[in-house]
């Protein structure tokens, strides 16, 4: 799942979205003029969260470097005569004009990287984020089964994790703390940091999420 300048995503499988964008998209969204809310669903996989936006009427945008995951989501979307501006592109070279959208969903694409690769992606989200446009952005946390058990490249950064749900997943950037990852964000420039985190069990395995809401 790591992107670089000519890299590929994963895609990732899931046939309904989650509840925290849900909640996200809810909160924030469903009292606006939603083929007005534009939308981009950010390393899109096969898209739970495309079909999710594109069925509440919202201007749906979404990528993935896999081709075969952006042709699934066309597919799912054209069954139910949905739909969303899709492509296939590199995290890494987003062609999206600045002050884009309103919103934009990242859930746990952009941790799958080196530190250099996380500030570039959040700068370019940034980027095409409009004033006052909200980031949904989703990572992992220390407490999560399987921290450590890969080859750490960098701090904080693991590539080959043996245990839990990253095995497979190539490059993991893993937060030691929710501070970790505010600061982070603050450094690149959002605003009204609220970060929450969340901790569950998959198939016997911790799992511990940061789950951040912020805006430019």
């Amino acid at each position: 799942m790591q992107f670089g300048k000519k890299s590929t995503k994963i895609a990732h499988g899931g046939g309904y979205p989650t509840e925290h964008v849900i909640r996200f998209v809810a909160r924030n969204f469903y009292n606006s003029d939603r083929q007005h809310i534009r939308v981009l669903d950010y390393g899109c996989g096969q898209g739970a969260h495309t079909w999710y936006l594109a069925r509440e009427g919202f201007d749906t945008y979404a990528f993935d470097g896999s081709e075969s995951a952006v042709e699934k989501t066309k597919i799912r979307l054209e069954k139910e005569d949905l739909k969303a501006s899709l492509k296939t592109m590199d995290a890494m070279n987003l062609d999206y004009q600045n002050d884009y959208f309103d919103a934009v969903i990242d859930n746990v694409c952009v941790y799958c990287n080196t530190m250099e690769n996380i500030k570039y992606m959040y700068h370019e989200i940034l980027r095409v984020l409009k004033p006052g446009g909200k980031l949904l952005t989703v990572c992992f946390g220390k407490e999560l089964d399987g921290y450590r058990s890969g080859k750490e490249i960098e701090p904080g950064t693991f590539q080959n994790i043996k245990e839990g749900v990253l095995v497979n997943r190539g490059l993991s950037h893993i937060y030691n703390s929710k501070e970790e990852l505010t600061n982070l964000l603050e450094e690149i420039g959002f605003k009204n940091i609220n970060c929450e985190w969340n901790k569950y069990t998959d198939g016997g395995h911790i799992v511990h999420h940061y789950i951040c809401v912020v805006e430019k």
